[in-house]
């Protein structure tokens, strides 16, 4: 069991993996038959990205992307096994994850079109279905 963390708490955490991955996301802690579970709600992974500048200089930085690329889950649950280290993002890295997010929620959503059977707006079809009954 993992004992040096809190657990029944949500928090914000960074779990470095058996695999070596490095996972963060928000996070809570429970006991299940003398294992810990970890349920991770929008796990994200870290991605070092390096440039090398005009002038001959190299430029890094940090960015996060989706855990599991293409699922559409944003819960996940893992097991005690598969974890090496917890522990607690910074306050600074909380806020940026935070903020990648609710950018996140953004691309989610989905303009409707014809092509994904988007045919009008309710009081459109009422009109039509009224000039339909009436002719």
């Amino acid at each position: 069991m993992i004992s040096y963390a809190r657990h029944d708490e949500e928090f914000y955490g960074v779990f470095k993996l058996l695999n070596g991955e490095e996972v963060l996301g928000k996070a809570v802690l429970t006991e299940d038959e003398g294992n810990t579970l970890v349920f991770l709600q929008n796990p994200v992974c870290t991605q070092v990205i390096t440039k090398e500048s005009d002038d001959g200089r190299t430029v890094r930085g940090v960015g996060f992307a989706k855990w599991m690329q293409f699922s559409d889950e944003d819960f996940f649950i893992i097991q005690e096994k598969d974890i090496l280290t917890v522990a607690t993002m910074s306050k600074e890295v909380s806020f940026l994850y935070e903020l990648y997010i609710l950018g996140d929620d953004d691309e989610k959503k989905v303009s409707p079109e014809p092509e994904m059977g988007y045919l009008g707006k309710i009081d459109e079809a009422r009109n039509l279905f009224e000039r339909i009954y009436k002719s």
